[in-house]
């Protein structure tokens, strides 16, 4: 989904078929704005780069997801109309797909490529889980002797 074609998704969502509605650089902004809440919430996405130009992609975001970037700026520009309860919706149907793909992506059932090497996107997390195992902490000292 190029940049162009985002547009005119929002422009659908906001029932702005006349384009006089919302200006086309708010709706860019707000397009980018969301490229960077991906970028805060999944570090994968840590190589997102703005759309500035019509043809071009968010590439490393997968096909099936781009289409919360014209949710996102739909959210946006229902705020800045004042119409809060439909910028509510759009926004909470972001942020909760935004988080399912999170979570597919943390379970490996995603797997982000970087389109320029064709290699998975390293963020340095190696998937282990960092946590205190309380198990030693109660069982010492139980029936006065050391239990492990």
């Amino acid at each position: 989904m190029k940049r162009l074609e985002i547009i005119r998704r929002v422009r659908s969502l906001t029932r702005d078929f006349s384009n006089s509605i919302f200006r086309e650089q708010d709706i860019i902004d707000f397009i980018n704005e969301g490229i960077n809440r991906f970028k805060q919430v999944i570090p994968e996405f840590k190589g997102l780069i703005p759309l500035l130009v019509q043809e071009q992609e968010p590439t490393l975001i997968p096909q099936e997801y781009r289409h919360l970037l014209a949710v996102y700026s739909t959210s946006r520009c229902f705020g800045q109309d004042e119409r809060h309860f439909q910028a509510t919706t759009f926004m909470n149907e972001f942020e909760i797909k935004l988080e399912e793909l999170k979570i597919a992506i943390e379970n490996g059932d995603i797997i982000i490529i970087d389109p320029l090497t064709g290699l998975p996107v390293d963020t340095g997390n190696d998937g282990s889980i960092d946590y205190v195992n309380l198990k030693e902490y109660w069982l010492i000292g139980v029936n006065d002797e050391e239990v492990l």
